[in-house]
This record gives structure tokens, C-alpha cells and sequence, in this order.
């Protein structure tokens, strides 16, 4: 049923991480035919122009989510690369709360109002927001504008306050803890002790309390962040969600307020249509696709340990004499300090030579469309939303290697749904051989592969039953 046109904006971070179930869902929205109107920071310009002409763009004045990080905090902290911990766990949770919240009372206040004056212009009939852009969710609800929050987020992310009482504590591994799901029954009272911290921190941070302070004092707005969020929901703000009960942990409620969507993806142009070359060699044999995002970029020994875990896996595939026995990767290495590739190549050297791994730092192609070709067998990531979800709706099998917030909740998801490993459990946030190169083996060639594959196949067909873009637009355009 078509809509009469009308406008839409949407307000976003402009990392892609956020960014990418806004591009989606305008995709969608221009299909129903609505004047779509995109706002966020210059950095998201030219991805938002490529995907259609007809979406206008509105920059947001002010520092992005990337400038703002507060990545001086991080470094003095010297947990980058660390296993979660109880003595280290109250920053650890500090600098979850500063990196979703990361501006300061004056960036803040200047994006803020950068916001009113696009509202200004725009005069939307509805909006959309992502739960990490604080400033528009505090100047639209202080506005008194309609709005709802589409957010790239699972259901357990906004739910896990209305689960039946104590479960967050005792069956819920907190977040950034990187605890396993089921949470066994030796690390609940540490669970219990992480919630607690988490809450508090959240209410007492000094930082964060100062710059609620400076809002109030300089728009008269109270902010409302991520953490307000999941704790108090806006009344009468629905939550879209890039989710579904199928892809999730059991959940006893599911507030009506949140909509699950499913993967929200935009239509991407084949691999061969962007790089004949690359598609030329996919069309060689089965194909691992490693892909570990841009931001947590990989440490050189983090980066040797996957070598040799793939050589270990390359090794025992070539003995396989079947089909298997041509497996190549495509691996997309974002490096940590530019180290080249000598100690890599001590290990995967003849197979680098015969083209049989890549190694690059760079795939032209969309991930997805990357993840939808036919020989393309499994998704190695980092368990970032997005990273997970195009794997979901791609039906391949998982190897997830997390390592910061909530990503380690997407490596229990996949060994949760039985399509795919945790990769570095033991070893998190960094990674080993001894325990990386059996998970590959498993995944690929043990007596469980099969097993994922089904599984993992039947997920995508939920998946693709209702495309999640387009489940959101019309949720969107259905509240004006």
C-alpha cells in the first residue's frame, strides 16, 4: 500500500557502525516514495550521496562520535588489548559510558544546536534517530517533536531492565564483562557485582554528570543518552531494532515499545559489478572472508596468531581430498601501528604466493555483497552489530573474535544459535593459536559444520521473510 509523500528525517552518527541501518533504511524509504532527509556529520556525505541523488543531506555542525572519543582516556588507561577483569572492570565500564556518550559539555551544546536549526528547516513529519546521537534525542524530546529510535541494537539491549526479577543479574552476562552465556553458576556473583558497578557508574560518573549539568544550564534540556535509554525509555518512543527473537538470547518480555526488525541492509552491487578481479577468484573454490572492522584495528601478534591458525586449517583442509581441499581466504587486515607482513609471511608465505590467502587492506565490495557470494562459506568478524547481522542474513556460519562492549555478546549469540564459535574465549580480547585454529577446524571441517550450515541458513530464511529496511520504513511512515 503506497504512502503519500512525505518528510522524513533521519538524524545519525556518521561512523558506519550506526550509520549503515540509516543508508538501508532510506533506500526503503525512497521506495515508498517519501522525501528522505539525512542528517549527520560531513563524514557520511559521500556514502549518503552514492547510494541515491534524491536523498538531501543536511551536515551536522559540531565534533563526530571519532573526534570526540576520548581515546587519551583508553590509552592511559592501558586496557586496550586486556581481558576484563574484577579489579579493572569499574574503568573498563567508564570508558564504555564515555565512548557511547563522548562529548563534552561544549562540543555537546554546539551539535545540539546545530540539530534545532536543521529541525528548522526541515520541518519533518517524522524522525528517526540512533540511540548513540545524544544530542538529537535530547533537542527533538526538549522540541517537542515525534520521533522514533532506529537503532542498528538488539532486542536484550533495550529489554534486559523488563526481564522477570533478578535475571539481569544471575542469568545475563553484563556488558563488556565478556562472560559466557549460560552464565555458569561460579561467575555469578562476580555477574552480580559488574551490574551494580555498571548502575553506578552510570548514576555517579563524575564526568557525565558534569555534562548533564552543562546542558541543563545552557539549553534547558535534560540529555538523554544511551544508558537513559535502556534504564528510562522516552514514553511513547518506539525502539526499531535491527533484530529478531529468533537471532536473540531467550528473552521471557519484549516491551511493546520495541520493534524487532530484523537485519536492517541495504541492497548492495555484486562483486562482480566493483572488482571482476576479486569476483574471478572467489568463482576459484570455498572461501573464508575474515573481515574484523576498521576500528579495533589488529595488533601484529594478534594478526600472526590468525596465521597460524589459518595455516593450521589450510593444512588440514588440503588432506581432506575433497572439495575443501581448495579453501582460500580473503582476509581484510586493518593493521594496529602499520607492522608489514615478514612475520606473517614466515607463515602463510607459499600460500600467499599461490594466491590461494589474501591479504588486503582493503575489499572495494560492500561487505554484504562479499558475504553473498556463492562460495563464500564463513564470516570471520569481530562481533560488531552490523558484522553479525550481514552474516545472519547471508546464512553463512560464524567465527567471532570480540573484543571490547558488546561485541562479546555476539560471539555468545552464534555459539547460542549453533551457527558458529567463540574464537577467543579464553584468550579475549587478543587471540591464540591453540585454542583459534581447532575453532576454524570445527567450524569448517569438524563433524559439527554441517550442523551450522543448516542452521545457519534457516536463520537467513527468517530473516528474509520480511527485509528488515523495509520493516522499519514502513514502521516509520506508518506513525505520521
Amino acid at each position: 500500500m503506497p504512502f503519500p509523500r512525505r518528510k522524513v528525517l533521519l538524524f545519525t552518527n556518521s561512523e558506519h557502525g550506526q550509520a549503515n541501518v540509516f543508508l538501508a533504511t532510506s533506500h526503503a524509504l525512497l521506495q515508498h516514495g517519501a522525501e528522505v532527509h539525512f542528517a549527520s556529520f560531513p563524514a557520511i556525505e559521500a556514502s549518503v550521496k552514492a547510494l541515491s541523488k534524491d536523498i538531501r543531506f543536511h551536515a551536522v555542525e559540531g565534533a563526530d562520535m571519532k573526534t570526540a572519543y576520548p581515546r587519551e582516556e583508553v590509552v592511559k588507561s592501558g586496557l586496550e588489548g586486556k581481558t576484563p577483569r574484577f579489579y579493572s572492570m569499574p574503568t573498563v565500564l567508564r570508558i564504555c559510558l564515555h565512548t557511547t556518550m563522548p562529548w563534552s559539555g561544549p562540543e555537546y551544546v554546539e551539535i545540539y544546536r546545530s540539530v534545532i536549526s536543521i529541525l528548522q528547516e526541515v520541518v519533518p513529519d517524522i524522525i528517526a534517530i540512533d540511540p548513540a546521537f545524544s544530542p538529537a534525542i535530547t533537542a527533538c524530546r526538549h522540541m517537542g517533536e515525534r520521533f522514533l529510535i532506529l537503532a542498528p541494537n538488539t532486542i536484550k539491549d533495550f529489554a534486559i531492565s523488563y526481564q522477570p526479577p533478578g535475571q539481569v543479574f544471575w542469568r545475563f552476562p553484563c556488558i563488556a564483562s565478556g562472560l559466557p552465556f549460560p552464565l555458569p553458576w561460579h561467575y555469578i556473583l562476580l555477574n552480580i557485582y559488574y551490574v551494580i558497578l555498571a548502575l553506578a557508574v552510570c548514576r555517579w560518573d563524575k564526568r557525565h554528570n558534569e555534562v548533564k549539568q552543562y546542558i541543563r544550564d545552557h539549553t534547558g534540556g535534560e540529555m538523554i543518552a544511551l544508558d537513559d535509554l535502556n534504564q528510562r525509555p522516552p514514553p511513547g518512543v518506539k525502539y526499531l531494532v535491527a533484530n529478531l527473537p529468533e537471532i536473540e538470547f531467550p528473552l521471557g518480555t519484549i516491551p511493546p515499545h520495541i520493534i524487532p526488525c530484523g537485519p536492517i541492509i541495504r541492497p548492495a552491487e555484486p562483486v562482480s559489478a566493483v572488482d571482476a578481479d576479486l569476483s574471478q577468484w572467489l568463482s576459484r573454490g570455498p572461501t573464508v572472508y575474515i573481515n574484523l572492522g576498521t576500528h579495533a584495528k589488529t595488533t601484529e601478534d594478534t594478526a600472526v596468531e590468525i596465521a597460524k591458525s589459518l595455516a593450521m586449517l589450510l593444512a588440514q583442509a588440503r588432506e581432506t581430498g575433497e572439495k575443501m581441499a581448495t579453501l582460500q581466504i580473503l582476509w581484510k587486515l586493518a593493521r594496529k601501528d602499520g607492522y608489514d607482513d615478514r612475520r606473517l609471511r614466515e607463515i602463510l608465505g607459499y600460500e600467499v604466493d599461490a594466491d590461494i590467502v589474501r591479504i588486503v587492506g582493503w575489499v572495494a565490495p560492500e561487505p554484504t555483497a562479499v558475504l553473498e557470494e556463492k562460495n563464500v562459506i564463513c564470516a570471520v568478524h569481530h562481533g560488531g552489530a552490523n558484522s553479525f547481522l550481514e552474516a545472519v542474513a547471508a546464512g553463512l556460519p560464524h567465527i567471532v573474535l570480540p573484543v571490547w562492549i558488546d561485541c562479546f555478546d555476539f560471539a555468545n549469540r552464534a555459539e547460542l544459535l549453533g551457527i558458529g564459535r567463540w574464537g577467543n574465549k579464553t584468550a579475549r580480547p587478543r587471540c591464540s593459536a591453540p585454542e583459534l585454529g581447532p575453532v576454524f577446524i570445527d567450524v569448517l571441517l569438524g563433524p559439527d559444520a554441517a550442523s551450522f550450515r543448516v542452521k545457519a541458513r534457516e536463520l537467513a530464511r527468517a530473516c528474509a521473510r520480511d527485509p528488515g529496511r523495509m520493516k522499519a520504513a514502513t514502521t516509520i511512515l506508518a506513525e505520521i
